[in-house]
């Protein structure tokens, strides 16, 4: 696409600093390009995002999207910082809680693409429906999401494993054989003599 063609992309990361800032560098790379941003975050976690570069700011448009209440989930949270470990399925609820505000938005705005973490899996049927494009943007290494397991048993849950499970490759990864053993005369035969 030339230049003289800026799109407009939607990024929506997943309510934890460690998934809203490697978006934010992807949308500050995007708007270098010339291209427009509408990052979706809720509003607390918007003020604690760093400065955008002056050059950079009117192409980056941030969309607060305050969570509505969860029972459980304490007041003023907005991200993993904000909450213990176990109630962070509370948070991950309130973000589901969001789809009906997130549709309306793509509805009304057309974007050209739409930028999206694990955590919305109900991004890409909402996309579908307007006939937006929608890319997972994943903050992990490829390895990990191949440890992680294919989408589909994901998706049915077929491949959760427990904690010891974990400690091993999935069968799904194929590994090479271990080499033998060494043993001092092969590794070093100038000993042997």
């Amino acid at each position: 696409m030339a230049s003289s063609d800026p799109l407009h992309v939607v990024a929506f990361p997943w309510l934890a600093f460690g998934h809203i800032l490697p978006f934010l560098e992807l949308s500050k790379s995007l708007a270098r390009r010339g291209h427009r941003v509408s990052f979706i975050s809720t509003p607390r976690n918007i003020r604690r995002l760093p400065q955008i570069p002056p050059d950079l700011s009117p192409r980056i448009d941030f969309i607060p999207f305050p969570l509505p209440h969860v029972d459980g989930l304490p007041a003023n949270a907005e991200s993993t910082n904000d909450v213990p470990p176990d109630k962070v399925p509370n948070l991950k609820k309130a973000l589901d809680g969001l789809k009906p505000r997130f549709a309306d938005f793509v509805k009304e705005k057309n974007p050209n693409w739409i930028l999206v973490d694990f955590a919305q899996y109900w991004v890409p049927s909402v996309a579908a429906e307007v006939g937006v494009p929608c890319a997972f943007f994943s903050i992990y290494m490829a390895s990990s999401l191949a440890f992680a397991g294919p989408p589909s048993d994901l998706l049915d849950g077929s491949s959760w494993r427990t904690v010891e499970q974990l400690t091993k490759p999935p069968h799904w990864i194929i590994t090479p054989p271990p080499p033998p053993p060494l043993s001092s005369s092969s590794s070093f035969p100038f000993l042997d003599r």
